[in-house]
């Protein structure tokens, strides 16, 4: 009962997230209490219910109290979901969380739950074993200097932390930025 409610609170908010524009970059930001306000700027690239579920059933309990960036990789076939998660139960001194959902013939399947994340988040040019590679930046949690990392698939998942090695040079598009996280204005 409590996922079906979920899911309908989460529908209006990700009404739009399901296939990606003729540009390949989708985004539905604000919190998962109400859709996004009309003329807000926000695309609508489409209606997946699918995608709603999904994302409901990775927050659980926390629903409530998180905001969503919700992002396509470009060029992706099947669509790759980057979905930015922004709130107390996601999010630390490091960064927040970086749900990555991939869709299947049965919906969507999470493919990683990346912590310490933070921006830009990057697709970047190369891949490995099928999915892109991405590109996040690792800061704070009294750790290194800020630098990015390299999250890269391994067959099953993309890595549950952002690797210690910085990534240098790579090519990439930026899909999420720190403006696209930024706490709506009141």
């Amino acid at each position: 009962m409590r996922l079906s409610v979920l899911a309908l609170v989460l529908l209006p908010v990700l009404a739009g997230a399901c296939s990606p524009p003729d540009d390949d970059v989708a985004t539905v930001t604000g919190s998962t209490a109400a859709p996004p306000a009309a003329g807000s700027g926000q695309m609508d690239p489409g209606s997946d219910p699918a995608l709603g579920a999904a994302i409901a059933q990775a927050l659980g309990d926390s629903a409530e109290n998180t905001r969503l960036v919700v992002r396509f990789a470009p060029g992706q076939t099947p669509p790759l979901a980057l979905v930015y998660l922004v709130g107390s139960d996601w999010c630390g001194s490091g960064g927040c969380n970086l749900l990555i959902l991939r869709q299947t013939t049965n919906g969507w399947a999470e493919v990683g739950n990346v912590a310490r994340s933070g921006a830009p988040v990057r697709v970047l040019a190369t891949s490995t074993n099928g999915l892109p590679d991405l590109g996040v930046l690792v800061s704070g949690g009294g750790g290194p200097p800020a630098y990015e990392a390299k999250l890269a698939f391994d067959g099953q998942s993309y890595p549950r932390f952002p690797p210690d090695e910085a990534l240098v040079g790579a090519q990439g598009t930026v899909v999420i930025t720190d403006a696209d996280i930024a706490a709506p204005a009141e």
